[in-house]
């Protein structure tokens, strides 16, 4: 008796778990790509700082020979944003072309589409932007084109509010290029910086890259982000990096002292995966005169 009673319920066990499956694969079809994702993966980022180098056809590698090959690059790499320095306005729209999978933000640091940009890019169906700002690294932030602080040219910030459509995470993105020559222009501009960063909102991640014009082990200048709870991912715990090179590379194949001058800070509601410093390749076209950095993250809810 008990055997037939076990047996009738092994039955019923057996139809269930096949309506079960068969109501499971008919679902699934239906569900969206959303929902199929891991949540690590859909809060999983790659994120980049390149310095281009300005449109100088008289450069070793001039820029109507390097688009090409940065196009291909981003093809290639697929970063899902993205800080860039020293792009003119002609460069930033070589960049993304007619059929681009990126979008940008940016102005350029003489005002309107003059001079250099501070460009955003950004992957135009992953990413919304939701606001935006401008600033100049001056006593006078807020006046287009100012300088101060013996700075050889005018310098600049911008910065971006993100919302990530697929998780609808939302997220600061900020750009910069300190001064190349005067160390107070430096320091006093990475303050400017610190007193934007300073004024988000503290709930949501901040990613910070650009061309800092000073090997990392320069505290002064370093240090400034660090005091405000930022974190250079190349310095981060716990994660893969790739070999030490050269950010600047001069055209040249870059030594491997590590000497950094372009880099990407984020602050704790970020997890740093992976970080690379992207060499040239000897005998392929030069991307710039710089290495991009790449860092691989997730965003912490």
């Amino acid at each position: 008796m008990l055997k037939q009673i076990l047996s009738k319920i092994k039955n019923k066990l057996i139809l269930f778990c096949t309506a079960l499956a068969a109501l499971l694969l008919y679902l699934s079809p239906n569900l969206s790509a959303d929902e199929s994702v891991p949540l690590g993966e859909k809060n999983q980022l790659t994120v980049m700082t390149f310095n281009l180098r300005f449109a100088n056809e008289n450069d070793p590698y001039p820029w109507s020979i390097r688009k090409e090959a940065v196009r291909e690059f981003l093809k290639e790499r697929q970063p899902d944003i993205f800080g860039t320095q020293e792009g003119i306005y002609s460069q930033l729209q070589d960049i993304i072309g007619k059929e681009s999978a990126y979008d940008w933000i940016g102005t350029g640091r003489d005002g309107g589409s003059n001079g250099e940009f501070m460009a955003i890019f950004y992957k135009k169906d992953r990413f919304s932007p939701i606001k935006f700002d401008h600033l100049w690294l001056s006593e006078t932030p807020r006046l287009i084109g100012s300088r101060s602080w013996d700075t050889a040219c005018t310098r600049m910030v911008t910065w971006v509010l993100f919302e990530d459509n697929q998780t609808h995470q939302r997220f600061y993105f900020v750009n910069t290029h300190l001064d190349h020559v005067s160390q107070k222009a430096r320091v006093n501009g990475a303050k400017v910086i610190c007193s934007v960063i300073k004024n988000f909102d503290k709930k949501l991640p901040v990613f910070l890259t650009g061309d800092f014009n000073v090997y990392a082990d320069n505290t002064e200048v370093h240090s400034q982000f660090e005091k405000i709870g930022m974190t250079d991912t190349w310095e981060a715990p716990n994660q893969i990096r790739s070999e030490s090179y050269n950010t600047f590379n001069d055209f040249k194949l870059p030594g491997k002292d590590g000497q950094r001058i372009d880099w990407i800070f984020t602050n704790n509601k970020v997890k740093v995966l992976s970080t690379e410093i992207v060499p040239p390749q000897e005998g392929k076209t030069w991307l710039s005169d710089h290495s991009p950095v790449i860092s691989v993250v997730n965003l912490q809810n």
